[in-house]
């Protein structure tokens, strides 16, 4: 008669600080076959509050037999003082992809049919604006929110640039270029979309250069982060332009 083997210990989750959504994450730990348990007695721990970053610095020093550190959302920034190489560190990253790009897409129709223009209007005007049918996009980063990107642009048969570190082909996409070819892929783009980590060299990634590539109609969307564009340089092309 062959022994049953014996059952895995209930993995001890500590789920830190006290915050709004504290409640549903111990409730999903617990429906995942895991302990809530306080930072004392914990292995590992989930970082419920994305505004306190800093109260997690003082927990794993207090508490070095935590080995697993998850992380509240996609992001990391906050938390790069305080990540090591002694545990285990995850995030959220991918979660928000596919409404991330359908926002994308959203916010490139809108503009390119001067939603905000037409909303307000109170008379008749000029015609404006673009179809995003048949138009040159290009996107920056090829992570999870890209690969959903591209598969709601099909549609559109749009001429779909992607630059990224490495160019390692992306289906759905015309072309993947290197970021060393981002400036000539601008010059014939309708749309450029920003949908790549922050990291050092991504930082002010879109500068004065770029912006003076991109014709005027073009429109630029941001869905990743802020720094990614040098707000010096977007003024200075601004006062340019309406000169």
């Amino acid at each position: 008669m062959t022994a049953k083997p014996a059952a895995l210990p209930r993995p001890q989750i500590a789920v830190e600080p006290p915050c709004w959504r504290a409640d549903e994450l111990k409730a999903a730990v617990e429906a995942g076959g895991a302990d809530v348990v306080s930072s004392e007695n914990a292995t590992a721990l989930i970082w419920a509050d994305p505004q306190e970053p800093q109260l997690l610095a003082p927990i794993l020093q207090s508490n070095p037999h935590m080995d697993w550190i998850q992380l509240p959302y996609a992001g990391i920034e906050p938390y790069l003082d305080v990540i090591d190489s002694n545990r285990r560190w995850t995030c959220g990253k991918g979660i928000y992809a596919e409404p991330v790009a359908e926002m994308a897409v959203t916010l490139a129709l809108a503009g390119l049919r001067g939603l905000a223009t037409y909303s307000r209007a109170k008379t008749w005007g000029a015609p404006i604006g673009l179809e995003l049918r048949n138009a040159n996009v290009v996107v920056l980063g090829g992570g999870g929110i890209t690969e959903h990107l591209l598969l709601l642009l099909k549609p559109f048969n749009c001429d779909v640039t992607v630059v990224r570190k490495r160019a390692t082909p992306l289906s759905g996409a015309n072309q993947v270029v290197q970021t060393n070819e981002l400036i000539p892929s601008l010059r014939s783009a309708d749309v450029v979309i920003l949908a790549l980590a922050l990291t050092p060299e991504t930082r002010h990634i879109i500068g004065a250069a770029e912006l003076a590539a991109m014709p005027n109609h073009a429109w630029l969307i941001n869905v990743a982060r802020g720094a990614h564009i040098s707000n010096e340089a977007q003024h200075r092309i601004d006062r340019r332009r309406r000169a």
